[in-house]
């Protein structure tokens, strides 16, 4: 088959604050239960490792954070990884939806930058703790760091570390 996928993988701190803010998910634990999401994660980053592996021109893994900090330079890559042009029209797209949010919770209008790392300010410590507790291994696969403090945390805190699934 002439498949590509890209896998896209995010903190699961700010998955789950995200998900707190969606009516189909709370009370769900497949969806909001810090142990379940992460044990997943981690079953994903094994899945990767031997996708890359066996196709490594056809299966690619795209972080949210790296995608929301460079969405020119990622979109390029990902763009590329299809065989696909970076047409004007998408730049154009990029200009317009990545600098400021628009709308609500479901909208594509997002400040890329600030958007991956606002659980930092919406979560309280304790939050993030128990999350980080549940996840030791899949973020550390997937190359995020703990927060060890409020201070920490509440002040432009970056949890991107680097990773390989190769």
């Amino acid at each position: 088959m002439n498949v590509r996928v890209v896998l896209l993988i995010r903190d699961p701190r700010g998955s789950l604050q995200s998900r707190k803010h969606r009516v189909w998910c709370p009370g769900r634990p497949d969806c909001d239960d810090p142990s379940t999401v992460c044990s997943d994660m981690q079953l994903d980053y094994e899945a990767a490792v031997e996708l890359s592996e066996r196709f490594p021109k056809r299966f690619r893994v795209v972080r949210y954070e790296d995608l929301s900090l460079d969405p020119y330079r990622m979109t390029k890559e990902i763009l590329h990884f299809y065989g696909l042009p970076y047409h004007p029209a998408v730049r154009t797209f990029l200009d317009t939806h990545t600098k400021q949010d628009v709308g609500g919770v479901s909208s594509t209008y997002r400040d890329s930058k600030s958007a991956p790392f606002h659980w930092t300010k919406d979560l309280t410590f304790e939050e993030v703790k128990i999350i980080q507790d549940s996840c030791v291994a899949a973020m550390k696969s997937w190359g995020y760091r703990n927060a060890t403090s409020e201070w920490e945390l509440y002040n432009n805190f970056n949890p991107l570390l680097p990773y390989s699934v190769s």
